[in-house]
């Protein structure tokens, strides 16, 4: 958000935790720039109007819910007609290979609520819930929203074996909500 704000945005944050509430409230205040703060949940029907916003940014965080295309079709809903969609997902790479990246271990999709052992591999790691996501859920969810897929961008973990490997973990992609 800080960026935003200081190319003149007028921000919203929406996130479900408290804690990253705050921090967005107290970097904000530190920073000396004015955001909406908002509490919810992307699940779920969003607290905003059709058509309210220009821009979306969804950084990667689609890994922390069990189903992505109601999301899609939530920020198609908020955007205004010619606006965009700015989204990092996390490729599910990443859920296939032990943490340090040597062999596949887990089957797709990765989806702790189904698969108990794969739940104990996140309790371990303290990882929170997290769900592998194909391709087709998230470039095709957006399609099926309605979006127009402008540009993608694909990178690493910016460290560790896939990285050394040149293996993308992460997909950027730029969508258009057509006029």
């Amino acid at each position: 958000m800080p960026v935003f704000a200081a190319l003149g945005a007028v921000c919203t944050v929406l996130d479900y935790s408290p804690l990253q509430l705050e921090s967005e409230r107290m970097v904000a205040e530190r920073e000396g720039y004015d955001i909406r703060i908002i509490r919810g949940d992307m699940t779920k029907r969003l607290p905003f109007e059709d058509g309210e916003f220009d821009i979306i940014f969804h950084p990667v965080s689609n890994c922390y819910v069990e189903d992505v295309r109601p999301i899609w079709r939530e920020c198609f809903r908020i955007l205004r007609p010619g606006g965009r969609l700015l989204a990092g997902t996390d490729h599910y790479i990443n859920y296939i290979v032990d943490s340090e990246e040597k062999r596949i271990v887990n089957s797709l999709p990765f989806n702790p609520l189904l698969n108990p052992d794969q739940r104990k591999q996140l309790e371990a790691e303290d990882a929170g819930m997290q769900f592998s996501h194909s391709l087709e859920e998230q470039i095709g969810g957006q399609l099926e929203a309605g979006f127009r897929l402008l540009a993608l961008y694909e990178d690493t973990n910016g460290e560790g074996r896939l990285h050394e490997m040149n293996i993308p973990t992460f997909l950027a992609m730029l969508s258009q909500k057509p006029n």
